[in-house]
């Protein structure tokens, strides 16, 4: 490679590097509003959501130690959730007994009954406020429990904007596998309604609230509500796919499963102290806090504010957030057309120069390279893993310093994927090598968006940058520079917030995510055409 080579790939990198601080600033949440802030604005102190008082509502309700389904520390936090439910205005039902291997002390189920004469749809707020048997679930999930109850205080303040009704579901023996969510959702009358849900969950005590599931037929909900959640805006139906396939679930899956609609967020960082003795309220980030609350609230009013029932079913959605500022979504339908356009695009814009030189074996190498890097990707990340797993530096899934490993395996794996698109490619014409490449990049889009939709954005995105770059600028170098940076803004908070779900132990899953970064960036390790020094 020449210094043009190297100063493309230099400029690529400190994009990506400055772009990664970036997005760890931002994905940080709101800042914390403190009680104090809140009172000395007394026209708003009604109206705007605050992490102090949150905080002061978890100090009240959760020990500071265990307090699982069926035992007297959780019979205790029922008694004084439902004490500071009717002290806000809420009335809440008598529990009712669940026969299950292990005893609960029962849901528990809060309306409005200045509300009753509302019927449109049940807007319902939901969490679960046992913890599990080794640590006293701050986080998992007393910080959504607080959040809620204050958003639900601020939504339920002036009832008269709202035009439909809203329930507090607080559920019990979460941790048992989901038993309060089940005979909600399964018994109760409010469920014959199939009311609109917002569960709230935590797999941390740290970091930002992702929107992460949503029902079957997403589409007019997505459209009307995914850009009313607080910033960051973390969402995808990248998420919601990979969620659906995995063995996990919520108390949203039951209530899913039921046919209710809705949403499903959880703070996703600090797994490192999910369900140990370190999920303290010490160790709870109010920032999370802060934004549990601005997220249920928002979204809460916008739902609230209307009595239109989101009845429209018929499709999902493709969406995803930019840095959390904005959301992009469209229809599943949509889907085949533009890429059927973006496909015939390419053809005629790099097919049939490629034809016309006449050039095989640089295609095939090209091609070749194209397929050997995620698999490649795949073993390397496996191997890592191993090689770290159980040692003194990975000792367990989730550590502390796993946000550092997984900046490391990241910087891993770009070399890898680097050095093998070097050996392959060093030799090809830079100009035949962007058009191969586009070219196949479209099919494989193309194939991608048949077999699974909602990941094909991270693919057609790229594609749409590249064709307009063909169309307006001459330099390859210049053009790959574009597009790398371009696609780079939509990758690198994916591949933040993936390392963070998936943590180093899942090197297997998380290098074929970090190496979609370096395919835009091929055309940069072919032979640079001098002609073209100049542009």
């Amino acid at each position: 490679m020449n210094r043009t080579n190297y100063l493309t790939i230099g400029i690529v990198f400190l994009f990506c590097a400055c772009l990664e601080v970036c997005v760890c600033i931002l994905f940080r949440g709101p800042a914390a509003v403190p009680i104090s802030e809140v009172d000395a604005e007394g026209n708003l102190q009604d109206a705007r959501f605050s992490a102090g008082r949150a905080l002061e509502i978890h100090r009240r309700v959760f020990p500071d130690s265990p307090h699982p389904a069926g035992s007297a520390a959780n019979a205790d936090v029922r008694l004084r959730i439902v004490d500071l439910l009717d002290e806000h205005g809420w009335q809440v039902e008598p529990p009712l007994a669940v026969a299950t291997d292990h005893r609960i002390h029962g849901n528990v189920i809060a309306f409005r009954a200045d509300q009753q004469g509302l019927t449109a749809k049940p807007l319902v707020v939901a969490s679960h406020f046992d913890s599990c048997n080794f640590g006293p679930g701050a986080g998992d999930a007393g910080s959504c429990v607080a959040a809620i109850i204050e958003a639900g205080r601020l939504l339920t303040t002036n009832t008269a904007g709202l035009r439909r009704p809203v329930w507090m579901v607080l559920t019990d023996a979460e941790e048992n596998g989901l038993v309060g969510a089940r005979e909600l959702a399964s018994s109760h009358p409010l469920s014959r309604q199939h009311p609109i849900v917002l569960n709230f969950d935590a797999r941390g005590n740290a970091g930002p609230v992702c929107m992460f599931e949503t029902h079957e037929g997403n589409h007019e909900s997505i459209r009307r509500l995914v850009n009313k959640l607080a910033r960051p805006r973390l969402t995808g139906s990248l998420f919601t796919a990979v969620y659906k396939a995995l063995p996990n679930g919520t108390d949203f899956t039951e209530f899913r499963n039921a046919g209710w609609q809705g949403f499903n967020f959880a703070l996703i960082d600090g797994a490192w102290n999910y369900h140990r003795p370190e999920d303290t309220f010490e160790n709870l980030d109010p920032r999370s806090v802060q934004h549990l609350g601005e997220t249920a609230l928002s979204v809460a009013q916008a739902i609230a504010a209307t009595d239109d029932d989101f009845n429209d079913q018929s499709q999902n959605a493709i969406f995803f957030d930019v840095l959390g500022h904005y959301v992009i979504h469209m229809p599943i339908s949509w889907n085949l057309p533009i890429r059927f356009a973006l496909l015939f695009a390419a053809v005629q814009v790099y097919g049939r120069p490629l034809v016309r030189r006449r050039v095989v074996w640089p295609v095939i190498r090209v091609w070749s390279t194209m397929a050997m890097i995620l698999p490649m990707a795949c073993a390397l990340g496996w191997l890592v893993s191993r090689s770290i797993m159980g040692t003194s530096i990975l000792p367990r899934p989730f550590v502390e310093h796993g946000h550092w490993l997984s900046l490391g395996m990241w910087f891993i794996c770009l070399v890898a994927c680097g050095t093998l698109a070097y050996g392959m490619l060093r030799r090809v014409n830079q100009e035949c090598l962007w058009d191969a490449f586009w070219l196949a990049h479209a099919a494989t889009c193309m194939v991608v968006s048949i077999f699974l939709p909602e990941f094909s954005y991270l693919l057609s995105v790229p594609a749409m940058f590249a064709l307009v770059s063909t169309l307006l600028i001459r330099s390859i170098p210049t053009r790959t520079r574009v597009v790398a940076c371009l696609s780079a803004i939509l990758l690198i908070p994916l591949d933040h917030l993936i390392s963070i779900a998936l943590g180093p132990a899942n090197g297997m899953l998380l290098f074929p995510v970090y190496s979609l970064l370096i395919m835009p960036m091929l055309p940069a390790f072919g032979h640079f055409i001098t002609a073209e020094a100049d542009a």
